[in-house]
This record gives structure tokens, C-alpha cells and sequence, in this order.
């Protein structure tokens, strides 16, 4: 299977801009009052999941295009396999709030590998689809994909912090 790259206008981000909005909303219900941990847990479990849930639309697919530019998927294809089932265990942990330590510094370490390898790839010119959608819905690897990886690595990083 031959991985398109994605157009890079405002419509090719709309996929991912209702995924953040559900994200959001589906928080911000939950929270009475308005808190800011509840919240971002909330949040990046909701996110967590449904990154994953595209992925295993279609797997192998994923795999493909992660490959492309994923540091640790270009060597151990594995993990590619693998990756999606830690994106739904980072957001199951993230509701639960379970073992919220390992489940920080998880995040920050799966999020920083990955925007290195998005970095990476888009310094070098490549014109890839970002895979964080899987292969249903077409958005480009770019900058927004890099701040996706910073924003949740950064809310990671931040809560680990305050452990």
C-alpha cells in the first residue's frame, strides 16, 4: 500500500480539529467545577483513545505510515504494531488515573521519540501523511503534527513535575 501524502490546507486538519473539540467537550462535562487536572487527565485519555481507535481501522496501514518517519518504527516495525495499543493504554490509564507516574513519564518518553522523528522528517522535505490518524482520515505531517507531540508530551512532563 502506497502512503499518499495529505494536502496541506486548513480543510485537511479538520479531522483533527473535531477530534480536539470531542476531546474538550467530553472533558469539560465532566468536570464540576472546572478543575485543571481532572481536566487534562480527562483530556489526554479522550485523545489518547481516539488516536488509537483510527489506528486500528486499518493496522497495518498505520504501520506503513508510521514507518515512514517514526525513529524506532523505521527499525523495529514492531513497535508499530505495538504503538497503537500504548496510545490506549496511556488513555485508559489517563480516566483511571491509574499509576499516574509511569503513565506521565510514558507519555513524555513516547511523545518526545515521536516528534523527533516528525521533526525530522519534515526538516528533511519529506511530503508524508501523518499517521495519527491511521489510514481513514488524511491530515499531513507538519507542524501541527509536531506541536500534537509537544502539547501532550508537554502536559506529561508538567504533571510529572508535580508528582
Amino acid at each position: 500500500m502506497k502512503h499518499e501524502p495529505a494536502e496541506n490546507t486548513p480543510a485537511s486538519y479538520q479531522p483533527l480539529l473535531v477530534i480536539l473539540i470531542f476531546c474538550v467537550l467530553m472533558s469539560l462535562v465532566q468536570i464540576r467545577p472546572f478543575q485543571a487536572d481532572p481536566f487534562m487527565h480527562s483530556f489526554m485519555g479522550y485523545f489518547f483513545i481516539f488516536l488509537s481507535l483510527f489506528k486500528f481501522f486499518d493496522l497495518n496501514g498505520f504501520v506503513d505510515g508510521f514507518s515512514t518517519y517514526d525513529l524506532i518504527a523505521k527499525r523495529f516495525r514492531m513497535y508499530g504494531y505495538a504503538y497503537p495499543f500504548i496510545e490506549l493504554a496511556l488513555g485508559l490509564s489517563y480516566l483511571a488515573q491509574h499509576s499516574l507516574f509511569f503513565t506521565y513519564l510514558a507519555t513524555v518518553i513516547v511523545m518526545t521519540v515521536s516528534g523527533i522523528g516528525v521533526v525530522k522528517s519534515i526538516f528533511s522535505g519529506q511530503k508524508i501523511k501523518c499517521a495519527c490518524l491511521g489510514t481513514v482520515l488524511n491530515v499531513p505531517l507538519s507542524t501541527v503534527s509536531v506541536l500534537e507531540n509537544v502539547g501532550m508530551g508537554g502536559m506529561a512532563a508538567y504533571q510529572l513535575l508535580r508528582v
